[in-house]
């Protein structure tokens, strides 16, 4: 299976770098010049790595996308800065970045660590393939749906349901504040973190989206629910 990577800078050379590095690695890359080019790219495909140029985004902007994001990305995360200071790198750490990259940098010893880092994320879920001796607080019942955020998968009755990342994100919100109704406006915020046009219309597509792959009903549904007038509430 081919392995996709994200690139968010608007630095040329560092761009093409990153390209012949993925190319090595028998990948894909795309180039990204805006955050939300990125939440909107993990939609799509599941990200293999991303590489982030801080020189081109403030470094709250940063944080706020990693949080956001973060556990959406199945491999390493690195950080390239012209001249990153104590508190960026502490901050970006703390954001769960795995590596900081002071520009400019050595291509070959670079291009051996990221390879080191995507075999040790290979390895982690080798490790824990069938171990389910222990439930986590990461799992959660709704009816006959199996919500596990550690693997980011939802079973019903048994079969395996294929939601984009984006859908599993917004059941998972919903299911943190279960029996709550919460707002479009509190869904964008809590899922996305921007502020989209047509908001509303995009929670109700990816409602509705929800409701095709886990209602048996769609149209009734019983655990997705419209509170009129409000939001909606997952029960």
């Amino acid at each position: 299976m081919p392995k996709y990577f994200l690139v968010m800078s608007q630095n040329l050379p560092l761009v093409a770098k990153l390209q012949k590095l993925a190319h090595q690695l028998g990948g894909h890359v795309s180039q990204l010049t805006t955050p939300t080019g990125l939440v909107v790219a993990l939609e799509h495909h599941q990200i293999a790595g991303v590489w982030w140029d801080l020189d081109d985004v403030t470094l709250d902007t940063t944080t706020a996308t990693m949080t956001l994001v973060r556990h959406l990305i199945t491999g390493p995360v690195t950080v390239f800065a012209s001249q990153p200071s104590e508190r960026q790198i502490r901050k970006l750490y703390q954001a769960k970045v795995d590596d900081v990259v002071t520009l400019p940098f050595n291509e070959t010893i670079y291009g051996a660590m990221f390879s080191q880092r995507l075999r040790t994320y290979q390895e982690i879920p080798a490790r824990h393939q069938g171990d389910t001796s222990q439930a986590t607080e990461n799992n959660a019942m709704i009816g006959d749906w199996q919500i596990n955020q550690d693997d980011y998968t939802v079973i019903k009755n048994g079969a395996k349901i294929n939601l984009t990342p984006k859908e599993f994100q917004l059941l998972t919100f919903l299911n943190d504040h279960h029996g709550h109704v919460l707002s479009r406006e509190q869904l964008v915020n809590g899922v996305w973190g921007y502020d989209l046009l047509e908001s509303s219309r995009i929670v109700d597509i990816h409602i509705s989206h929800l409701r095709d792959k886990l209602e048996d009903q769609p149209s009734k549904p019983v655990h997705l629910l419209t509170v009129r007038g409000f939001g909606y509430k997952l029960v």
